[in-house]
């Protein structure tokens, strides 16, 4: 990209943010980096010494597909509106496929999945003086074909109560916790969500499996 004349990087942890745009600043010291501190579904406006070029949206991972499709077309329609009428996006998206292959992926033998909900009640107890016993509790994936997403949940192990932030929650045995959707996509799909949002969907790249795609999309006239 030559003609890259500014990085605009929104996070809404102010640490990471600085820190990335430091290391991005020694890594390209030709191009400008105007980091913006931000919850990106709410943010508004972008630093206005990089008003008037052509703007590029860029949504890597698939992070879209962990909001609801009402959220995600929100979401779209804001970036819609800070790109303007020169405008593109770039977003990953995760691909439907087989039920069992995403079953297995989110119920991994190695458990990552299961840690890093578990990490919930985790951060919890370390920052809000909650009293999780992680033992107690465990991780539920599975997936939904009438909504086309995995849901994840932790699931109590049995009647217990917990407090957090000096407040008392009681679980029964068998209560799941929603903790996370990642709704999975079609061809279709994906095109209707761009729609609806203002964009026209100019190319999409995906691996030999179709299992993830990236989809670049202009901002429609």
């Amino acid at each position: 990209m030559p003609e890259l004349a500014a990085y605009v990087p929104i996070d809404i942890s102010r640490q990471h943010l600085d820190a990335t745009a430091a290391k991005l600043r020694r890594d390209y010291p030709w191009l400008r980096v105007e980091p913006v501190c931000a919850d990106y579904m709410a943010l508004e406006e972008l630093p206005a010494d990089v008003n008037g070029a052509p703007r590029l949206g860029f949504f890597p991972g698939s992070t879209i597909g962990n909001l609801e499709p009402q959220d995600a077309t929100s979401f779209l329609r804001r970036a819609r509106s800070l790109l303007g009428d020169r405008g593109a996006m770039v977003i990953g998206v995760d691909l439907r496929k087989d039920h069992q292959r995403l079953h297995d992926a989110y119920n991994d033998k190695a458990g990552v999945t299961a840690a890093f909900t578990l990490n919930l009640l985790r951060r919890m107890n370390r920052e809000l003086d909650a009293t999780f016993d992680l033992a107690a509790f465990a991780h539920d994936a599975f997936y939904n074909p009438l909504e086309g997403r995995i849901e994840i949940y932790f699931r109590s192990l049995r009647d217990q109560s917990v407090t957090v932030a000096g407040r008392a929650f009681t679980f029964a045995e068998g209560e799941r916790v929603h903790t996370e959707y990642s709704y999975k996509y079609d061809d279709a799909g994906i095109e209707a969500l761009a729609g609806s949002a203002g964009f026209r969907i100019d190319r999409t790249w995906t691996d030999p499996a179709r299992l993830f795609a990236v989809v670049y999309m202009e901002a429609a006239s």
